[in-house]
């Protein structure tokens, strides 16, 4: 023990070694070492390492427990006795975070280092102590707030028939707690079935942005989505969808729809990024920019509970909640595969694997999807059609509704010039992709060819 004590004292003070004359500044000291990853604290050693000696008696090791115990929550430590030294030891805690009455404090290299109040939160939610979606809210009035059509939406989207009053079925899906015969509702409630997210949380909205090029420094389109959390996914994939390219490989009467990045790649990439960003972390939301070249998809909080090398293989939810929900509409699997399956899709697709950047405070998912002499490569020589937004909606109306008009057109392109819609739609007649049908002005329609 001598010998260890002479190779502790010649290292000086460290991340796990802090040295003491006295009792002054004991708690913070434990406090420090219990939220970081222990340590041991030597009692009438000056900060030089030079041994001044203490007075080890049985009314000084009361006293020592007694800062340990008073400590919230209760600090366990061990004491052993080296000649005049005092040596405590601090084990790291497993009920983080601990403070003593000087504040919360962590280890950084040899110092003792006080957190603030947004550190010690960050902190807190680390250690999963604060878990958003779980917190009752306060603020959140059943009668005002609670949008009926968004649970009912869900309910129907989950299978879910059950003839119970409202409240009920959200306290039976452990969505709300009851406390005083009155219910009380977590946050994930106003997250998903509120009337405005953003009067509970203003920064829970998803912005997607069209760029030209492959910078950021022209804006061609912009919508920041702010419906409930199934609205912002889908609001969200819909943009990226009417604004990337669409080809259509054509072999004899076969067409074959080629995306420029495959959806569902995309899909699972902005349901992660809503899922899982940090809805405790206020003045960031989460972005999608689309360049003419890649997707980059942003989301505020970096890894939650693992390591960059982990990623893809160990399941950590940040949102407990948020993710059950989407699991119970389909958006997601709870199994943790999302990083797995969209690797998969764009390995399938003949493009690269997404990468992936997490910082301590964002996480990142760039994709790169097919350019346009890729997709040329990709058609075998056959004809390869790119089609303007106007053209896919029609398209969709089309197979909808198995037929459109250009008047519908016009309703639904109101700033387009009639000349403008012909045009788009004599260019699906030259593909082979629909032909017309009818005659005159009422009867002329358009139909998959």
């Amino acid at each position: 023990m001598k010998e260890e004590l002479k190779l502790i004292l010649e290292g000086g003070e460290t991340h796990s070694i802090e040295f003491k004359e006295g009792l002054e500044g004991v708690d913070k000291e434990m406090v420090a070492f219990a939220n970081s990853s222990g340590g041991r604290v030597l009692l009438g050693v000056r900060d030089d390492g030079t041994v001044k000696g203490i007075k080890i008696t049985n009314k000084l090791k009361s006293q020592v427990q007694d800062i340990a115990n008073n400590c919230e929550p209760r600090i366990h430590i061990t004491l052993d006795e080296i000649d005049d030294i005092l040596l405590i030891k601090v084990p790291e805690g497993t009920n983080k975070p601990h403070m003593c009455k000087r504040g919360f404090f962590i280890r950084i290299g040899p110092n003792s280092q006080k957190l603030s109040r947004d550190e010690i939160l960050k902190f807190a939610v680390n250690e999963g102590k604060v878990v958003y979606d779980e917190e009752i809210n306060p603020a959140f009035d059943f009668k005002m707030d609670f949008d009926e059509k968004s649970f009912s939406e869900f309910l129907k989207a989950s299978e879910i028939t059950v003839n119970l009053p409202f409240e009920n079925i959200l306290f039976n899906m452990n969505l709300a707690r009851k406390m005083e015969n009155e219910h009380h509702f977590k946050n994930v409630v106003s997250l998903f079935f509120s009337k405005n997210i953003r009067k509970f949380n203003s920064s829970a909205y998803t912005t997607c942005i069209l760029f030209k090029g492959n910078t950021r420094a022209n804006i061609i389109d912009r919508k920041d989505f702010d419906g409930n959390l199934i609205e912002q996914v889908e609001d969200a994939i819909r943009f990226v969808e009417k604004n990337i390219m669409l080809t259509y490989q054509i072999k004899g009467l076969v067409r074959k729809e080629i995306p420029q990045y495959p959806p569902g790649a995309i899909r699972e990439g902005i349901v992660n990024a809503i899922m899982h960003r940090d809805y405790l972390e206020k003045g960031s939301n989460v972005f999608v920019y689309i360049h003419d070249d890649f997707i980059e998809i942003t989301n505020p909080g970096g890894l939650f509970g693992i390591t960059r090398d982990q990623l893809g293989k160990i399941c950590a939810r940040r949102n407990e909640r948020v993710a059950d929900l989407f699991k119970m509409v389909g958006l997601v699997e709870k199994a943790g595969t999302g990083i797995q399956r969209m690797n998969d899709t764009m390995r399938k697709s003949g493009l690269k694997e997404p990468n992936i950047e997490a910082s301590e405070n964002f996480f990142m998912i760039t994709f790169r999807g097919h350019k346009k002499g890729e997709l040329s490569k990709i058609s075998e020589g056959r004809e390869v059609i790119a089609l303007n937004e106007r053209q896919k909606r029609a398209l969709e109306l089309i197979k909808k509704n198995e037929r459109v008009t250009i008047a519908e057109l016009i309703r639904e392109y109101p700033d387009v010039n009639r000349k403008t819609l012909t045009r788009d739609m004599d260019a699906l007649i030259r593909t082979g992709l629909v032909k017309r049908m009818g005659r005159g002005r009422r009867d002329l329609h358009y139909v998959i060819a």
